[in-house]
């Protein structure tokens, strides 16, 4: 029998085309579809795979939240997950879970096939689309990305160091870690720091006003700031979920400094192997000053990171490790 692959029609593109690249380096033949399918909510990742007369079904939950959808845990043989935690999962559950670490949105087709994949499965599918709006908008989001071979590791600055981050409302403890970092760097006299928090849009920057960084930055802009960043630094997000950005460090080889994640990934990031773990401000500034004076030892953070996402995060890894659950 012919490999064949079904992808959930109704997914999101933005988020999700991280794993339809992988399921594309994988299989060739690849289909949305959503016929074969229960009645998912819009957005769901799920694809069906047939294979030699075996039928397997997965679903990829990146939401920020680690909690389980049980009706599609019940529906999968594979249940693929970023943000995993197993508190209040039942050990029959966790059988069928793999943490799959971060992923970040990338762009996956070229304008004419963006175009062509939106109006072909917006036609195919109108009828089962709650949000018509939010559906075409994701096909233009994922176009505005970047294409994963665009996260390729260079050789970065030995002083120069890059940081921008959101203001988040409820989540205090990652504004007061990324605070913590942007003031150790802006005290740090054999730096050249440039950047803080991007305003909030409705002005309340909780506090945090003396740490706004004012410049509006493109993605190729930021993304060319970052590969020439000394370090960068890592904290929990949104529901302490892994956050794009741990991704994007690891793919573009970083020496990253990060607080202790509250999810699980795939492998432990070795501490002074993968990155460099700190817990309050002393240690964050401790850890700047080793990168800046010890070039051997950021070189070596530099290539583990990176070999690190070869291994485990990207979309093949990611695809791969997951067909083999089954």
């Amino acid at each position: 029998m012919k490999t064949k692959i079904y992808i959930y029609g109704l997914c999101d593109v933005f988020y999700d085309g991280y794993y339809i690249q992988g399921l594309r380096e994988v299989y060739k033949n690849v289909e949305f579809n959503v016929s074969k399918f229960p009645k998912f909510n819009q957005g769901t990742f799920a694809f069906i795979l047939n294979d030699n007369n075996q039928t397997t079904k997965v679903i990829i939950d990146s939401r920020d939240s680690n909690q389980i959808n049980k009706a599609q845990l019940e529906w999968c043989d594979v249940y693929g997950k970023v943000n995993y935690n197993t508190d209040n999962l039942s050990s029959e559950d966790q059988k069928k879970i793999v943490a799959i670490g971060p992923s970040f949105g990338i762009k996956i087709w070229n304008l004419t096939k963006t175009f062509f994949y939106l109006v072909s499965n917006f036609v195919r599918f109108r009828k089962s689309i709650a949000n018509k709006r939010e559906f075409a908008a994701n096909y233009w989001r994922q176009y505005k990305r970047l294409k994963l071979e665009e996260y390729n590791p260079i050789h970065s600055s030995v002083n120069e160091v890059f940081f921008i981050s959101s203001i988040w409302k409820h989540e205090k403890e990652t504004n007061r870690n990324r605070s913590l970092f942007i003031e150790a760097c802006k005290s740090n006299t054999d730096l050249y720091f440039e950047g803080g928090f991007a305003p909030r849009k409705n002005g309340d920057n909780l506090g945090l006003d003396s740490l706004l960084y004012s410049k509006i930055v493109s993605l190729k802009v930021y993304m060319k700031k970052i590969k020439n960043s000394s370090v960068v630094f890592n904290t929990p997000a949104v529901l302490s979920c892994h956050g794009w950005k741990l991704g994007e460090f690891l793919a573009l080889g970083k020496a990253i400094i990060t607080t202790s994640h509250h999810n699980i990934l795939p492998a432990d990031l070795e501490a002074n192997k993968h990155v460099i773990y700190v817990e309050n401000e002393d240690e964050i500034k401790k850890s700047i000053n080793r990168l800046i004076a010890d070039i051997d030892f950021k070189t070596k953070l530099e290539f583990e990171s990176r070999n690190y996402f070869n291994q485990y995060l990207s979309p093949t890894k990611v695809i791969t490790r997951l067909i083999e659950k089954r």
